[in-house]
C-alpha cells in the first residue's frame, strides 16, 4: 500500500512538471520574455490576453531594444518596434502592472496607423515613474481594414501620447475578442506578446537624488546646470541634493528652464510642453478690381490692385480668414492656410451685386401676416402702407394672410431700384355656424350646452353662446336655491336663437 501511495505521488510530481514543460514551451512559441519564472497569476493573465488567428495570413513581429529577459526601472527609456508582413493597419495596445490598458500605437507623433509591409517602425517612451513593480505586456493586430481605431480611440489619442482606454484587461479583452473574431480569418492577425518587468525604484545614495526630464515633443536636449547629460525623456541618477537648473532646448522650438529642488534618496519629476518659435508665410492676392478692401482675420490690412497681385508680408504660419470686400460687389471670403516660408496665392473674382427693389403693401386690414416666397416678412397696418426692403429683382409671391379672413396671393414682379404698389382687400370669410342668445332674471347661473359648461347669466343683458353647428341643443341653467331649468333648443346657420329663462326660487 505504501508503494502504492508513492507511485501516486510520483505520478502528480511527473503531471505537475509535464504542465510545467508545456506552459514553459507555449510561452516561448508565443515569444514572451521574463527575468524570472511567472506567477500562476501572470500565466493565466497572458492567456487570457493573447488571441491567436490559427491561420494567418501574413505576420506582426514585435521586439524590445532589449535581449530577452528585459528588465526596465521606473523612468527608464523603452524603444519597442514591430514589423507587418503586409500592408495593413497595425494598433498596438500596452497591459500594465495594474491591468490597465493603454494604446501606443497610432499615438500624437503616429497619428495614422497604416503601415507598409517589411517596413520597420519604433516606438520610443520612459516606463512611468510611479509604476507599481510587477510584469507588462504589449500585444498587437494587423486588419486590412481600420476597424479598431474610430472616433473615439481618435480623440483620445489626439489629447493624450498614450492614453488609457481601459480600468480592467478582462474587459478589454472580452470587447477586442468581439471585434476581432468577427472578421474573416484572411484580414487580420495578432503579434506575439511581448512581456517585461519593471523592478523596484532603487533609492539614490544617500546625499543624492534622482531627476527625470521628459517633454513633448520628445527629443529635446537637457542641460543640468549648463551641462548636456542627454535627449528626453532622460532619467539623470545621482544629482546632488539642493536647487539645480534644468534646461531643455530643441531646434524650432522656444528654449524651457526651471529650477527643481533634489531631495535625500527622492525622484523629482520635470515635464515641459515645448512651445514652437512662430513661423511666418506671406499670402499674394490677385483680384480683378482695384481698390478693393482686404481684411485678414477681421483686420484691414489694404486695398487691391486690378493689374498686379498684392502681397501680405509676415503671416503667421496656420489658417487666416480672409475677406475682400468692395461696394456693388459681393464679398469674397476663405479660409487659407499659410506654409512657414511660403507664398499661398489667392486669386480673387469679385461679382457685381445684384440691385434690388422693394414692394409697398397697402391693406385694408392691420395686423395682417406678410409672407414674401414663403418667408414671414412682417405685418400690416390698417388703411396705411407698409414697405418690404432689399427684395430682388424677379418675380415674388406674396401672400397676405389674417384668421378670419380669405388669403390674399399675388405674384409680382419686382425691378431694381424701383417700389412695386400692391392693395390688397382681405374679404372675412364666410362661417356657416349660428349662436344663442340668453336671457335670464338672475346674475350667476351656470349656463350648460349639452352638459358642458360655457357661461354664467347676466339679468342685465343676454349671454352669447357662439359658433355652433346647425343642430339640437340642450340648454341647461343651474343656481343654488332655484329650481335648475333645462330646455332643447335649435340652431340655425348664420341665425341668433333668443331665450328667455325665468329661474324660480326653491320655497322650503
Amino acid at each position: 500500500m505504501l508503494r502504492n501511495m508513492l507511485f501516486q505521488k510520483r505520478g502528480k510530481i511527473f503531471a505537475c512538471i509535464f504542465i510545467t514543460l508545456i506552459v514553459f514551451l507555449w510561452l516561448g512559441i508565443s515569444g514572451i520574455n521574463f527575468a524570472q519564472s511567472p506567477s500562476p497569476e501572470e500565466v493565466e493573465k497572458m492567456k487570457s490576453i493573447q488571441i491567436i488567428n490559427p491561420h494567418p495570413p501574413f505576420s506582426l513581429r514585435l521586439w524590445l531594444d532589449k535581449e530577452r529577459g528585459a528588465t526596465y526601472a521606473p523612468g527608464e527609456k523603452i524603444k519597442i518596434s514591430f514589423q507587418a508582413s503586409r500592408d495593413s493597419f497595425v494598433t498596438l495596445y500596452n497591459y500594465d502592472t495594474e491591468g490597465r490598458v493603454k494604446i501606443i500605437f497610432p499615438n500624437q507623433y503616429s497619428p495614422h496607423n497604416f503601415v507598409r509591409a517589411g517596413q520597420i517602425h519604433s516606438i520610443e517612451g520612459l516606463i512611468d515613474p510611479h509604476t507599481r513593480p510587477g510584469m507588462e505586456y504589449i500585444q498587437g493586430f494587423a486588419t486590412t481594414t481600420p476597424r479598431l481605431i474610430g472616433d473615439k480611440e481618435k480623440n483620445l489619442i489626439s489629447k493624450e501620447f498614450m492614453p488609457e482606454i481601459s480600468k480592467s484587461y478582462k474587459t478589454f479583452t472580452n470587447i477586442i475578442k468581439g471585434i476581432i473574431i468577427s472578421m474573416p480569418p484572411t484580414t487580420w492577425t495578432s503579434s506575439n506578446i511581448l512581456g517585461y518587468t519593471v523592478r523596484p525604484v532603487t533609492p539614490p545614495p544617500t546625499n543624492y537624488g534622482r531627476i527625470i526630464a521628459t517633454s513633448q515633443p520628445q527629443g529635446a536636449k537637457v542641460y543640468l546646470d549648463n551641462v548636456y547629460r542627454g535627449t528626453t525623456p532622460l532619467n539623470l541618477d545621482r544629482v546632488a541634493t539642493g536647487q539645480h537648473l534644468v534646461k531643455l532646448v530643441m531646434a524650432g522650438y522656444q528654449d524651457w528652464s526651471s529650477y527643481v529642488s533634489v531631495s535625500p534618496s527622492r525622484t523629482t519629476t520635470v515635464s515641459a510642453d515645448l512651445v514652437p518659435f512662430p513661423a511666418y508665410g506671406s499670402i499674394s492676392i490677385s483680384c480683378n478690381q482695384s481698390s478693393a478692401k482686404i481684411f485678414l482675420d477681421g483686420t484691414y490690412i489694404k486695398k487691391t490692385y486690378s493689374s498686379r497681385s498684392v502681397v501680405l508680408e509676415d503671416v503667421e504660419k496656420g489658417y487666416h480668414e480672409l475677406l475682400i470686400t468692395k461696394t456693388g460687389y459681393k464679398d469674397w471670403s476663405k479660409k487659407v492656410y499659410v506654409s512657414s516660408s511660403k507664398t499661398t496665392k489667392v486669386v480673387v473674382n469679385l461679382i457685381k451685386q445684384a440691385v434690388d427693389g422693394s414692394i409697398s403693401v397697402y391693406c385694408n386690414q392691420g395686423n395682417a401676416k406678410i409672407y414674401l416666397d414663403g418667408s414671414y416678412k412682417k405685418r400690416t397696418s390698417a388703411n396705411k402702407s407698409v414697405e418690404i426692403t432689399k427684395v430682388g429683382e424677379g418675380y415674388h409671391e406674396l401672400l397676405i394672410t389674417k384668421d378670419g379672413y380669405l388669403d390674399w396671393t399675388s405674384t409680382v414682379m419686382v425691378a431694381a431700384n424701383q417700389t412695386y404698389m400692391v392693395s390688397a382687400y382681405l374679404v372675412p370669410e364666410i362661417s356657416y355656424d349660428g349662436s344663442i342668445a340668453v336671457y335670464c332674471n338672475v346674475n350667476g347661473a351656470k349656463i350648460f350646452v349639452n352638459g358642458t359648461y360655457k357661461a354664467a347669466s347676466s339679468s342685465s343683458q343676454p349671454k352669447i353662446l357662439e359658433e355652433l353647428t346647425e343642430k339640437e341643443y340642450e340648454i341647461t341653467l343651474i343656481k343654488d336655491g332655484y329650481r335648475t331649468w333645462v330646455e332643447d333648443i335649435w340652431v340655425y346657420a348664420d341665425e341668433t336663437t333668443s331665450i328667455y329663462v325665468e329661474m324660480i326660487e326653491i320655497e322650503y
